[in-house]
């Protein structure tokens, strides 16, 4: 679980903070801007996906990586880098990414490991038996442009796999010295190094490689003599560990200074660490603290470290080498490489920045922010937007390319960041809109520049801004670049809404950007609008390069930005594999229709090269196609034919349609933006996530309970509590009455609740959790295998072609509804959630049923209930199954709880008729069933009775239960269809606890 920040308390006592926002109290300490933050509840693939996997990706690049744990004695670094067989540390999970990830590139991948430990100052060989013995001696090695150092005498062990490495661990930490301390009771008392030097070969290149080296690092606890009751030897490795953790701080202090002298040769530990503190090497510090106030001090001192950690900036660089296969007798020789050609602009870029540039401050109405510009003053505008650390010269690259293309360039510095004055900003993506943020500095740029409409360019957070301004702000947008965008849509903007076009620029080597995770952002973009190039740099990738400054890749970037500036297809897109095959309609000799395919294309053949390449290398989805395609025939009334074809097995097409259409099933719409996605929606719910995170059993809901009440509707105190002079208990039968309603807990088991007297009072009765909860919590439909089973041996499958067909239709009707469907309202948006159970009634066409209709007849078996609901067959069983099976998909994204419901009912057939003074309701026989539905947040309950409706029309879809169980239906409490009850979430209940006394 990632958290945002740490708060220490340096004294003991209890501090409420109401938001990060607020001033922090006097006595609390506050760690803000981590690169990740874990807590206890974290797992040991959450600690390697954060603190692991990126320095991992780096060795497969050539990086040298490290990976350090620091912190107080048993605050779990070792648990953290070892772990155990059953939850292996980063060690291990190193090792098993690097094996995997070099077969996925089908990559050969050599490994030795070296696995050492520093006790008392001297560093002896954890993988010989006479190790301890043996004292070794570091070595220091100039390189070209850093000092290395390295362990003499140090073993290599060849490793081949995960176990290997594991049984390597297993072996090393036998004879590392551990002993017990008052603080841990198997206390590291050394500090552990495991070496791993990979060599990687990749692809065709026979005898070039990248060597790295990763330092995995388990430092040992620093702790207080004090604290941990070391005497004797305890106390001699005490002093030891805490002098060279003491000489660390120091050395990472005069790194994070920018000190010219750093003081390595203080002590061995530093020495040996050199190449992963300020040598050739991405390193990753895993600061490991202590939630308990007594070692606030030591956490404090812990992350003060961290925050000095974080200040070095390191320069690191591929290690390539020439070293011939193992496998293979004599290197191949590498193919010479083209020079590309020189871009008209270079003559352009050879001139100083500034001599080009328009530097100047703007007053706007959100402070001076510094401007550059170029290019004529009625030029089109293009908005250059810097990533974060940055400024706007990081876009100098682009400022020549712009400048010759006659575009009018305009890079901004946000506050704080180059020459701009102010307080820097937020970089997190629901920062881009807030008042005074990102956007509207942007825009007040724009108007004191007289721009009213610009295209964006932005790279990460700048990239992030960029996609946001084209969502909230599009009648001042043209196009959107996006280059590396650090951005995760938030509340109020969906990718799926943007209007114009949008270019994604990545480079895959970038270790920091990672496009598998942001490609599903990508996907989320209108099929139509978006495009992404994705170029690859090779060994020339070094953290914190200039991408758009390479000698290569900057003329690629260059003419790819001004191609899609000018509504051109790439030069690049023109050849090259092809996603799709260029098809052709024709005919044969007979005259048989025939689509002729193409696996090769030629571009010089064809009219429009670019357009063509560009179109075959999207590949539609033919989800989204088919839900396009159903729009339209939906759209033109055509669609129940299409069901009456289907139903009749005369047409292949539907067949093909509606089986290409999404499954939609209540697992696979958890979310309302998949129906966004698809189309199918124009818009999620407003305040859906809001909804989704509200209670089901809050005070003053109005539930179901067992009680002694009275059983004859015609009575004034039907469902009440009988004799006000008796208890509650020797009062009427046993019964389920609504009349009852949430007030507190007594207990975790019990629950209280008031419910109505005869004499208009209320009663206040002790209630089972688990009762309330069988008679409440929202229905799970019965499944076998793939299908629901419901009443009158109905069946529904979610992945047959008819269900999805009319699960489409439904969602499209449902569109205009939940446009308007607002869970911030004050009454929760109860009259769209209504409005939509309208909806799928209407689309599932049930008949309408008549007096004297035979209510007992059973329609034709069906194994899929969608022929059921098109064909328009059923009794009071069958509709209410076909609605439920129909609207339980659209629960989750509705905000509705559904539960069905069996019982007794009276009078005649539209229910309006009053019971007379004979009727007594019972548990059984069962003569009725419907749904109720509670809706969320509001938490009231209606009955859906799909049988009356029919005869009475929309309001018997949503009667209160109220009304309902007053004067129309008992409802009995019984499973009718084999339906359970969906497991109790901590998040659903929200009551206080009472005392509660008779």
């Amino acid at each position: 679980m990632a958290h945002e920040r740490i708060y220490i308390a340096t004294e003991d006592k209890p501090v409420l903070i109401g938001s990060k926002d607020d001033p922090v109290p006097e006595g609390i300490k506050v760690y803000p801007g981590f690169d990740g933050l874990l807590d206890q509840d974290c797992s040991q693939e959450d600690c390697f996906q954060s603190a692991g996997r990126e320095a991992v990706d780096g060795i497969l690049l050539g990086l040298n990586g490290a990976i350090m744990a620091y912190g107080q004695t048993s605050t779990g670094k070792t648990h953290t880098m070892v772990g155990d067989k059953t939850r292996p540390g980063l060690c291990l999970k190193a090792a098993a990414h690097l094996f995997s990830e070099a077969g996925l590139q089908g990559a050969q991948i050599e490994v030795t490991a070296s696995f050492l430990q520093l006790y008392l100052n001297h560093i002896t060989d954890l993988l010989v038996n006479d190790g301890h013995e043996k004292k070794l001696k570091l070595r220091e090695f100039v390189e070209e442009d850093y000092v290395d150092t390295r362990v003499e005498g140090l073993s290599e062990r060849p490793v081949q796999s995960m176990d290997d490495v594991e049984e390597l661990l297993e072996e090393g930490n036998k004879r590392r010295q551990q002993a017990c301390t008052a603080l841990n009771a198997s206390s590291s008392r050394s500090h552990a190094v495991l070496i791993l030097n990979v060599t990687l070969w990749q692809g065709g290149k026979d005898d070039e490689a990248t060597q790295a080296k990763l330092y995995l690092v388990d430092l040992a606890g620093s702790e207080r003599v004090k604290d941990s009751a070391a005497t004797g030897d305890r106390f001699t490795e005490a002093v030891h560990i805490n002098k060279s953790l003491f000489a660390l701080q120091g050395v990472v202090a005069a790194l994070a200074d920018g000190n010219p002298h750093v003081p390595y040769r203080n002590d061995p530990l530093t020495q040996l660490l050199r190449p992963a503190l300020g040598g050739n090497c991405c390193t990753t510090l895993v600061a490991t603290v202590s939630p308990a106030q007594r070692h606030s001090r030591e956490s404090e001192g812990t992350l003060n470290f961290a925050s000095s950690c974080r200040r070095i900036k390191g320069e690191v660089f591929v290690n390539s080498v020439r070293k011939p296969r193992p496998w293979e007798s004599k290197p191949k020789e590498e193919p010479v490489k083209e020079e590309p050609e020189e871009c008209p602009w270079a003559s352009l870029a050879k001139l100083d920045a500034a001599s080009v540039m328009d530097s100047q401050m703007l007053d706007t109405a959100h402070g001076q922010i510094h401007v550059l510009t170029c290019g004529p003053s009625d030029g089109e505008a293009v908005l250059l937007l810097h990533g974060c650390p940055s400024d706007a010269w990081t876009w100098k690259w682009l400022f020549p390319p712009l400048l010759y293309n006659k575009y009018r360039a305009i890079a901004i510095d946000m506050p704080g960041f180059g020459s701009s004055p102010g307080t820097r900003l937020g970089s997190r993506s629901e920062l881009n809109n807030v008042k005074g943020g990102p956007l509207d500095i942007a825009c007040a740029v724009l108007d004191a520049l007289g721009v009213q409409k610009a295209n964006v360019v932005g790279y990460d957070w700048g990239a992030g801004i960029a996609l946001s301004m084209g969502l909230l702000r599009k009648n001042r947008v043209l196009k959107v670049i996006p280059f590396h965008p650090s951005y995760s849509p938030p509340k109020g903007e969906n990718l799926g809404a943007m209007s114009m076009n949008v270019l994604v620029l990545w480079v895959k080597e970038d270790q920091f950007h990672n496009l598998t995770k942001w490609r599903k952002h990508f996907e989320a973009l209108p099929s139509a609008k978006r495009e992404l190039e994705v170029y690859s740099i090779g060994s020339r990738w070094k953290p914190g390069m200039s991408l758009g400054g390479d000698k290569r890749l900057g003329p690629q970037l260059q003419r790819r930005i001004l191609a899609f500036l000018a509504g051109e297809a790439s030069q690049e897109a023109v050849s090259g594999s092809l996603e799709k095959r260029l098809e052709a309609k024709g005919a044969t000799t007979a005259g048989k229709l025939v689509v002729h395919a193409q696996n090769v294309v030629v571009a010089d053949a064809l009219e429009d090269a670019g357009g063509v390449a560009k179109a075959l290398r999207e590949v539609e989805d033919p989800t989204k196609a088919a839900v396009e395609q159903f729009r339209q025939l939906w759209s033109s009334g055509k669609l129940q034919a299409l069901y009456a074809e289907r139903l009749t097995g005369s047409s292949a097409s539907s067949a093909s349609l509606f089986g290409a259409l999404p499954e939609m099933s209540p697992e696979a719409l958890s979310d309302p933006s998949i129906l966004v996605e698809l189309g199918l929606w124009s818009a999620a719910p407003e305040g859906w996530e809001r909804m989704k995170s509200t209670c089901r059993y809050g005070v003053d809901r109005r539930v179901l309970v067992r009680g002694k009440v009275g059983t004859k509707p015609a009575d004034a105190n039907f469902m009440c509590h009988g004799d006000p002079a008796r208890s509650l208990t020797e009062s009427g039968s046993d019964r389920t009455t609504s009349k009852a309603v949430l007030k507190g807990k007594k207990d975790k088991d019990t629950w209280l609740v008031d419910i109505t007297a005869a004499d208009g009072g209320t009663k206040s009765m002790e209630v089972s959790k688990a009762e309330v909860l069988r008679l409440n919590q929202r229905h799970k439909l019965l499944a076998s295998g793939k299908h629901l089973q419901l009443e009158d041996g109905l069946k529904c499958d979610y992945s047959s072609p008819l269900t999805r067909a009319k699960l489409c239709e439904i969602a499209l009707a449902l569109s205009p509804v939940v446009k308007d469907l607002d869970f911030n309202t004050a009454d929760g948006g109860q009259a769209m959630q209504l409005k939509a159970v309208e909806v799928i009634r209407k689309c599932l066409d049930i008949i309408t049923f008549q007096k004297g209709l035979d209510r007992g007849r059973s329609p034709a078996m069906c194994d899929d209930v969608a022929k059921l609901a098109c064909h328009g067959q059923g009794h009071c069983h069958t509709v209410s199954s076909t609605m439920a099976a129909f609207l339980n998909p659209f629960c989750q994204v509705l905000g509705i709880d559904m539960k069905y419901r069996g019982g007794y009912s009276w009078g005649g057939v539209n229910m309006g008729e009053p019971a007379d003074d004979t009727v007594t309701v019972a548990d059984s026989p069962e003569r009725h069933q419907w749904l109720e539905l509670t809706l969320r947040p509001s938490l009231e309950s209606y009955v859906c009775d799909l049988w009356v409706a029919d005869a009475v029309g929309n309001d018997a879809l949503r009667w209160h239960i109220t009304e309902a169980y007053q004067n129309r239906l008992y409802p009995n409490g019984s499973f009718n269809t084999g339906q359970q009850i969906c497991p109790e979430k901590s998040s659903d209940v929200d009551l206080p606890d009472l005392d509660f006394h008779f």
